[in-house]
């Protein structure tokens, strides 16, 4: 199962939150190389149980990557059922309900930056 402590190994991404800016490594699932073809993206993210940012991309990634049902602060994943790209700010304990969170890598540092309530927009996009 790919998990997020492999990032250092993915493609480097930026992702902006008003005028915050934080980098991630993705790692090297084919969920995270389909994420990284659709780049730039623009995403509409909403709060989910005061623990992480989740809003729609505009296709599905690879089902051939595991889904995990732990997570930490910091990880970057995907929802399959809806769709969802993930952002984790804050660790709560909980697991990931059936099937999973898909990891695709995750947040260098300052994750706190999405620990502001209700919807915000981010802005994805490759560090070349």
């Amino acid at each position: 199962m790919e998990s997020a402590a492999s990032a250092a190994e993915g493609h480097r991404i930026r992702i902006r939150i008003g005028d915050q800016t934080v980098t991630a490594t993705l790692n090297n699932s084919d969920a995270a190389r389909d994420l990284v073809s659709m780049l730039p993206l623009s995403i509409q993210m909403r709060d989910h149980l005061r623990r992480e940012k989740t809003g729609r991309i505009p296709k599905p990634l690879s089902e051939r990557t595991q889904g995990s049902r732990t997570y930490e602060k910091g990880d970057l994943g995907y929802w399959r059922p809806g769709g969802n790209f993930v952002i984790f700010y804050r660790h709560d304990g909980l697991t990931i309900p059936s099937p999973g969170i898909v990891l695709l890598g995750r947040i260098d540092a300052g994750a706190e930056v999405f620990d502001i309530p209700g919807s915000v927009s981010v802005t994805v996009e490759l560090v070349k």
